[in-house]
């Protein structure tokens, strides 16, 4: 839905309101007021006047009522131009009032045109002026001025009478009428000033205008460079100096005719060009990615450019803006319903977009005098862009700051990631250290038996475990285990059990020790960890298996080369699982090799995600008859490398292998 449409009607209907109001009020007098004049400055009469096309001398009556005239500029400037084309000769007429505060004052009217003009004060004429070639630094040819000292507190009538022929008309692509000023008589180096170089106002206008759009333009690319995915600030900084390209050609239009032609067709170009480029920046406020109709408008920016710069006469050809301006605006209103990215603050944008679209929208019906101008300050094109300015200057300001808020917070979020990181990776080591602690500092020495162990943690805390003790009989007692789950807390079950077998694990009957040991754990509610753990009694000759849960030990016949299995079953110790922990002997024959294995091996994957098996780990196991209890040790470790490959090991690898002595 469109959502923004509201704050757009409201924006443009305050602005057309404004307008309606502002023509109700003409032929509102001019006010001549000493503030205006207290510093020597002419006050440029240059906003709607009332025009009639002809030439009638009873318009110069100041009794004449004139409410029906048109209201046009009386520079005459391709958008404040009577309705169809100018009649050659027509007048203008406008009402002064002065401020008590100059009686006496003697004040001087000046005007400045390119035709046959003739000023009539109260229906008395007080000068005329012909074109007579160019004025130095001017816009306007010809031109004269007239002292007058006028009474204040009452209502004075100005009537020109303007005749411009349609050969000078040909000739003149821009100012076809007069400018017409009010100054204080004792202004003289004022005057003089003014009669060598454009006047005060325009100097002020163009200064602002152009500077302005500058200053935002390199500030918003300066923005970008800091951040250059917020592409905005690029567009809007594009769209800037397109502006201030505008504003300039349009304040410093050169006095010869080809001068004036080109500075026409860079007009509309520039206009073209801020066009585009604020579509641009809406787009890239309001869509996640460009959407592929900005390459149908830079094409179509790009043709129209160039047929201005090859049409013969681009006076009248400066509509095509109006077409292109049209589109941009049919554009928005197509993203704004289709869809577009939320973005806080934006409806400070929207409400800019709303004012220039209203403020070009009125200069185009002015232009095409479908309805009549009216005094502002400041033209309304340039009153549109400043809001524009504004507005998107406000909101990408604020993005900004939002987003230097935001990576702020990330560098923030980021470092206290890293300090914990830093700190788990701390206590994983610590723990680690604390499980490898856990382990023998040397494998026992029992006559008859040749022992051999070895661990290979993964990257995180696991919970395989062996240990070994020699009975009083002279057996050996090997515990074996595997707690649930990885880290500090598996750890943590690991130092319970060792200290259990320390204390139990010469006991004569391996399932009573087991027993114990899980009811030591279930008091100690390690929930909702348990242990997985398998006894061995070794001599010689005979072993006997107690296992909870464990993976049944391997056994490898050395006369007849087969494997059996020995001890799975029972529950873990720990848990809350009901069940008995059997005992199962088996005898040992010289050269007879057993292998304790936890599920580290056989649960290793390879690239393709496939496991090592424990096919593969019987294979090696198999392969390695005869061999030293190391020997096979490092076989196995080789063949859990080769299928890993370079993959991250997910679990403790751990084997203790007991080889009965030939």
């Amino acid at each position: 839905m469109f959502r923004q449409t509201p704050t757009l009607v409201a924006a443009l209907a305050l602005l057309l309101g404004a307008a309606a109001a502002a023509q109700a009020q003409e032929p509102a007098p001019v006010e001549i007021t000493a503030s205006k004049l207290a510093e020597g400055g002419p006050l440029s009469l240059e906003y709607a006047w009332r025009f009639h096309p002809g030439d009638d001398p009873r318009w110069a009556d100041p009794a004449f009522d004139d409410s029906d005239w048109e209201l046009v500029e009386p520079l005459l400037l391709p958008h404040g131009r009577p309705r169809g084309s100018w009649p050659g000769t027509g007048w203008f007429r406008r009402h002064l009032r002065i401020e008590p505060a100059l009686r006496g004052k003697p004040l001087a009217l000046r005007i400045e045109t390119p035709g046959a003009t003739t000023v009539f004060l109260d229906g008395v004429p007080v000068m005329s002026a012909a074109a007579s070639g160019l004025r130095a630094g001017g816009r306007l040819e010809g031109g004269a001025w007239r002292e007058v000292a006028l009474s204040p507190g009452r209502e004075y009538v100005l009537a020109v009478r303007h005749t411009l022929s349609l050969a000078e008309r040909h000739a003149r692509s821009r100012d076809l009428g007069f400018l017409l000023t009010i100054e204080p008589r004792d202004a003289e180096a004022l005057r003089l000033a003014a009669e060598q170089g454009p006047n005060t106002w325009r100097v002020a206008m163009r200064s602002v205008f152009t500077a302005v759009p500058v200053l935002l333009a390199l500030f918003h690319l300066a923005l970008f460079l800091s951040y250059p995915k917020a592409r905005e600030n690029l567009f809007y900084s594009l769209a800037m100096t397109s502006w201030a390209a505008m504003a300039f050609v349009n304040h410093s239009v050169p006095t010869f005719e080809a001068g004036e032609t080109l500075a026409l067709r860079l007009l509309i170009a520039s206009v073209l060009a801020t066009i585009f480029f604020s579509l641009l920046t809406f787009h890239a406020v309001r869509t996640r990615t460009l959407p592929r109709t900005w390459i149908v408008f830079a094409a179509l920016a790009a043709a129209l450019i160039g047929l201005t710069f090859l049409h013969p006469d681009p006076q009248s050809f400066i509509w095509i803006w109006y077409l292109y301006f049209g589109l941009m605006v049919a554009e928005i209103v197509r993203v704004e319903v289709t869809g577009t990215v939320a973005r806080e603050g934006v409806k400070v944008l929207l409400g800019g977009f709303a004012i220039v679209l209203g403020v070009i929208l009125l200069q185009v019906l002015i232009e095409l005098g479908l309805i009549p101008p009216f005094a502002t300050v400041i033209p309304l094109y340039l009153l549109g862009m400043l809001s524009f300015a504004i507005t998107m200057s406000l909101f990408l300001a604020q993005s900004f700051a939002r987003t230097s808020l935001h990576l702020e917070r990330q560098e923030l979020r980021r470092r206290l990631l890293e300090a914990e990181n830093a700190r788990t990776t701390a206590e994983i080591d610590a723990a680690r250290s604390l499980q490898l602690s856990m382990l023998p500092a040397a494998l026992p020495v029992v006559k008859g038996l040749e022992t051999a162990a070895a661990m290979v943690p993964a990257s995180e805390v696991g919970g395989d475990y062996y240990d070994f003790r020699v009975a009083p009989d002279g057996s050996l007692v090997v515990a074996f285990g595997d707690a649930t789950g990885h880290g500090v807390a598996a750890g943590i079950m690991v130092t319970a059990v060792k200290a259990l077998f320390s204390t139990l694990g010469g006991g004569e009957s391996l399932s009573a020790v087991l027993a114990e040991c899980s009811r030591v754990l279930r008091e100690m509610r390690f929930k909702p960890l348990h242990m997985c753990l398998t006894l061995a009694r070794l001599t010689p000759r005979s072993v006997t298996i107690c296992s909870a849960a464990m993976p049944p030990v391997l056994i490898l016949r050395a006369a007849s080369g087969e494997i059996e299995e020995l001890g799975s079953g029972g529950p873990p110790v720990g848990s809350r699982l009901s069940g008995a922990w059997s005992e199962r002997s088996a005898p040992l024959s010289p050269g007879d090799t057993l292998l304790f294995a936890s599920d580290g091996f056989a649960e290793q994957l390879d690239a393709a995600d496939n496991p090592l098996g424990d096919e593969r780990l019987a294979e090696v196991f198999r392969a390695s008859a005869g061999a030293p209890a190391r020997e096979l040790v490092e076989r196995l470790l080789a063949r859990v490398a080769a299928w890993r490959g370079d993959r991250e090991q997910g679990d403790d690898i751990t084997f203790v292998v007991v080889r009965a002595a030939g």
